[in-house]
């Protein structure tokens, strides 16, 4: 059996899964990947494979369909699953695997210290001081604000204990949950908006809420809010981000996710020292890792030897 293996994670310690692939009696299959595959690029390896260790690959019914009859299951490392046409999944029987949850703890952790970045410019002061300065700025702490959480699964969860934990006020929207397991109010997006001094995305990406932070939705929020996406980069309009940065409308943004990555060195976003950018890395403990690469593997086994 052969297997494609197209997640970055994996290919980061290729050697590590090649050889316990085969261990396994499995041929792993090894792509060039940068960030992830477009869709003539799956479309590449068409029927050469039983199963699929995929990325944030564009897996569309076109490629679906061009993998079968062969293709027994994908297993996606990690949690969103936004990337694959899902219906055409369900449609033509081919399994999607995921591990739900996996990084609650890792992403909303990190989110709360990218916000802190963005806000007490942690990482400029620690230039500074290497540089020979001794800087003493006045910067807006977290206390007494209200953060607003848009999608409250598994880790939106955690972005709102570790924000109470902070002094704050927590509200959140989610059209699919009408009331939260931990008692946090729900309210409508647009509710949010005028509710929040701090908005932390972590949703999951839909065609229904591709940039839903554009310059409409900014012009609605409160002056001055601070902005913090670790769901997905097209959530966010960057342009009218920038300008809204520019006006003072955004008071700081916190963004481990761009419309375009890895981002480009152009990207004016490099212009603000009250910009914390990440490199789409907020998942990473060693604990979360480890624990998604034994269930991406058991959900591939489970499906090509069961």
């Amino acid at each position: 059996m052969k297997v494609l293996v197209s997640n970055i994670m994996m290919i980061n310690e290729r050697d590590r899964f090649d050889a316990l692939l085969r261990a396994e009696g499995v041929e792993p299959v090894w792509p060039e990947v940068n960030q992830f595959m477009g869709e003539d690029q799956c479309l590449s390896y068409a029927g050469e494979v039983d199963g699929w260790l995929a990325g944030d690959d564009k897996i569309t019914r076109r490629v679906l369909e061009a993998f079968l009859p062969r293709l027994k299951v994908i297993s996606k490392w990690g949690t969103g699953i936004d990337s694959i046409d899902l219906t055409a999944a369900k449609d033509l029987g081919v399994p999607v695997c995921n591990s739900p949850g996996a990084f609650r703890d890792a992403v909303s952790e990190y989110a709360i210290g990218l916000l802190l970045a963005a806000t007490r410019r942690l990482a400029r002061t620690d230039r500074l001081i290497r540089q020979g300065g001794w800087p003493k700025g006045r910067f807006p702490g977290m206390a007494g604000r209200t953060m607003g959480v848009v999608g409250y699964g598994a880790i939106g969860q955690g972005v709102g204990q570790r924000a109470r934990g902070l002094g704050m006020a927590v509200i959140a929207s989610d059209p699919y949950m009408p009331e939260a397991p931990d008692g946090t109010p729900m309210v409508s997006f647009d509710a949010l908006l005028e509710q929040a001094d701090v908005i932390t995305l972590c949703c999951n990406q839909t065609a229904e809420n591709y940039h839903l932070i554009n310059a409409d939705t900014l012009a609605r929020a409160r002056d001055g809010m601070i902005l913090c996406n670790v769901a997905r980069g097209p959530l966010v309009d960057e342009a009218a981000l920038v300008d809204a940065l520019r006006s003072g409308k955004v008071a700081a943004a916190a963004l481990d996710v761009f419309e375009v990555e890895p981002l480009p060195q152009d990207s004016p976003l490099f212009e603000f020292e009250n910009v914390a950018l990440s490199s789409h890395n907020a998942n990473s403990t060693v604990e979360a890792i480890e624990y998604v690469h034994a269930n991406t593997l058991d959900n591939l086994f489970k499906h090509l030897k069961g």
